[in-house]
């Protein structure tokens, strides 16, 4: 390792259930365990760049009114509501976000309408997506030892089951500093699968400026598998909305490209693949036509130069950031242009990486000149756990403030002594508390693959897991080392 210090994302002491979620601010929040755990634990993201204060608004609620839409999907929206922000665009214009419970940006509604896709699915599909695929979020993928993919958002289902969601573990809202962040515990998208999954997503929204959000998207592996592909993010936006798709040129500041015909998302020789390098820095999505003033979306990547000196190397797989886009389907069916980035990080067991990117949203000249400065700012690199000492509690503690029930039964890998810390320190592994559906008990333990095995193999002779199936209830309570007893 280059660096002296562990990098990691973070753990938590805020419970939330997998059942339809209101909260209330974090400061009001039942289960925290103090204002100084909560600092403590959101501080292993960076510090966010300090800019000029500017004056617009920016209001949240966590109450649910169904959202304009249209949708495709005959799913309920409620069931995939977290929490929604209204503000305005570049030209002071109402723009409405909503956030879902893996952190994950399900709709955009601005003055044009609706600009994440449909979420349309085939009829004879045998698995629906609502707000699980099609929007933005950051997805993890392991090829160790078999491609698997872990979601932000949450999971395809039969059109007969409900939606299941990443659940949200943690949020904060800061009105002064016009920031939300949460952390999610990100789900394998099917629901019964090989692996359970080893991400922690962690993700801050900041109203940076009239029309312009900043995204801090983190990731922490607390498995013994590695993700070296990240997606962060992969979106898209309605193609009926925003037609047309321009790449930054590098070669003068503040043009784009017109990629007429679109290509094909997917297709690399038809164009649908390039490296951040080779452009300008930001893409964005614009209305279909002439109008210098249309309605149009931005989204940040930067040029491949953040820093990377004193990175452990495994953090970084490849020697470029990659963007991927294009149409996927047409206008009358899915009506998506997908857009990824691929940064150069990728996150190996018991670290934690971040990546922060900019969406602005605006009339398409204003966001051409905006765009750049902000593709200026783009950046990412290792988490960083704080040199100060981290407020702690126990098993105890956690039953004496109401974090767990006192029928709560501690698994054989832990026991009444030991400490749990709001972050991970080397070769802590993170303490889960679940509920069990099938007989309702709850149990402490280290170990989420043991409680969510369904006793099945696949057709490889793979054993078979679902969270969706095993937990009605999902907390986490922090971590510990489990090497040793640390009271000895």
């Amino acid at each position: 390792m280059t660096s002296p210090m562990k990098h990691h994302l973070l753990a938590a002491l805020f419970f939330i259930s997998l059942s339809p979620l209101h909260a209330v601010d974090a400061t009001a929040t039942k289960n925290i365990a103090s204002p100084l755990f909560q600092e403590q634990m959101f501080s292993l993201l960076p510090v966010a760049p300090d800019f000029p204060k500017t004056d617009f608004a920016v209001s949240t609620t966590t109450d649910f009114v169904p959202s304009k839409g249209p949708w495709s999907t005959t799913c309920s929206e409620e069931s995939v509501f977290l929490r929604s922000f209204h503000t305005v665009d570049l030209e002071g214009k109402p723009i409405d976000l909503r956030v879902g419970k893996g952190g994950h940006l399900y709709s955009i509604q601005s003055a044009i309408g609706e600009l994440v896709p449909p979420q349309w699915r085939h009829a004879n599909h045998k698995t629906v997506s609502p707000w699980n695929d099609e929007v933005w979020q950051a997805v993890a993928v392991t090829s160790d030892p078999n491609k698997v993919f872990v979601h932000q958002s949450g999971c395809y289902v039969k059109p007969e089951e409900p939606p299941f969601y990443a659940p949200c573990l943690a949020q904060s809202w800061s009105q002064e500093d016009k920031t939300f962040t949460m952390l999610s515990w990100g789900i394998v998208p099917q629901v019964t699968s090989t692996l359970v999954s080893e991400v922690l997503y962690y993700t801050r929204y900041r109203f940076v400026a009239p029309g312009v959000v900043e995204v801090t998207s983190g990731l922490f592996d607390f498995g013994k598998r590695n993700y070296l592909w990240l997606n962060t993010p992969w979106g898209g936006v309605r193609q009926t909305a925003l037609g047309e798709l321009w790449i930054a040129d590098k070669s003068e500041r503040g043009t784009a490209k017109w990629l007429n015909p679109m290509p094909r998302f997917g297709a690399a020789h038809d164009g649908a693949l390039d490296s951040a390098g080779n452009t300008g820095g930001w893409m964005a999505f614009a209305e279909e036509g002439q109008d210098p003033n249309r309605y149009a979306m931005g989204l940040t990547f930067g040029r491949d130069d953040f820093p990377t000196a004193g990175m452990n190397p495994a953090l970084l797989p490849r020697d470029k950031t990659l963007i991927r886009f294009g149409q996927a389907g047409g206008k009358e069916t899915r009506n998506y242009i997908v857009a990824v980035v691929i940064p150069r990080l990728g996150v190996i067991s018991g670290h934690g990486v971040w990546w922060r990117y900019y969406m602005a949203f605006g009339a398409f000249d204003a966001l051409k000149k905006q765009c750049p400065d902000w593709a200026d700012k783009t950046s990412g690199g290792e988490m960083v756990v704080p040199s100060i000492s981290p407020e702690t509690r126990n098993f105890e503690k956690c039953i004496e403030s109401g974090v767990i029930p006192r029928e709560a039964t501690l698994a054989s890998d832990l026991s009444r002594s030991h400490v749990f810390s709001p972050w991970p320190k080397p070769e802590d592994v993170p303490v889960f508390a679940f509920q069990l559906k099938k007989d309702s008990t709850w149990v402490v333990t280290t170990d989420p693959s043991k409680y969510a095995a369904l006793g099945e193999k696949d057709i490889k002779g793979q054993d078979l897991y679902s969270v969706a199936m095993s937990f009605s209830e999902i907390r986490l309570l922090g971590f510990t080392s489990i090497s040793s007893n640390p009271s000895q």
